[in-house]
């Protein structure tokens, strides 16, 4: 989220992919999580979050964290305000550490209101009333959905002979795209420009493939925040960063 200190690589060299769960640089290609182990922890406290989610009557949520804490986003069904609630981060510790006890907190003094008051819905209205920053426009969390063009292998090599961007591919006018940037390789590879031939006819196949893709073009789709784990009450899920 914006007002989140995100932890960031070093400024030089290539940008590194980070860890979902905690944050590490240390990823191979296509890798989203460092272990399976840190995947499975926090997937099992967000599940965990559902307890409380569901006392508090969200619609939407969202959890991130920065190098100095974690933060839990609610929108209640029947608010415009979103509540924020926040926990240290403790040093040596995973994110996942600092949500459980974030949960576990607020779960403790959801209880005890009620002991006081025997009255759930007091003690859900008084904690997010609490909690609330008005501040924060109510649509931050609420999840986007997301469309990213699909690819076969070989379709992806064409893609890179051919230097098409991915956001080329989404506009409607992607077989224009498609044919403009042939024409620009071509231009490069082509022997009576002094190209090589190998190279050429590479390009001319990785064209008439892009023009195939484009006839029936495919894509994936899913409902996630830039940044943040999101929550749908609809689908009682939590869905990865974008």
């Amino acid at each position: 989220m914006k007002n989140m200190e995100l932890i960031k690589p070093e400024l030089t060299g290539k940008k590194k992919r980070k860890c979902l769960a905690c944050g590490s640089y240390e990823l191979g290609r296509r890798r989203r999580y460092c272990s399976s182990e840190c995947r499975n922890q926090i997937m099992w406290v967000l599940s965990l979050s559902k307890g409380l989610l569901s006392s508090f009557n969200a619609r939407y949520a969202s959890f991130s964290f920065s190098r100095n804490r974690v933060t839990l986003d609610i929108l209640p069904v029947w608010s415009k305000e979103i509540s924020r609630f926040t926990h240290k981060r403790t040093s040596g510790q995973k994110p996942a550490h600092d949500l459980k006890r974030l949960i576990l907190d607020s779960g403790s003094e959801w209880y005890s209101l009620i002991d006081d008051n025997n009255s759930r819905s007091y003690a859900s209205l008084s904690i997010l009333k609490k909690k609330s920053n008005k501040s924060i426009p109510s649509r931050s969390i609420k999840p986007d959905c997301s469309v990213k063009p699909r690819f076969s292998k070989d379709e992806r090599k064409a893609l890179k002979l051919l230097r098409l961007k991915l956001e080329e591919l989404i506009a409607e006018e992607k077989t224009t795209k498609i044919k403009s940037a042939y024409k620009k390789m071509a231009r490069i590879h082509h022997p009576d420009m002094g190209g090589d031939p190998e190279e050429f006819k590479k390009v001319n196949d990785a064209h008439e493939q892009m023009l195939t893709w484009a006839q029936n073009p495919q894509f994936s789709s899913r409902k996630a925040l830039v940044d943040c784990w999101s929550y749908d009450a609809s689908t009682n899920k939590w869905v990865p960063p974008l």
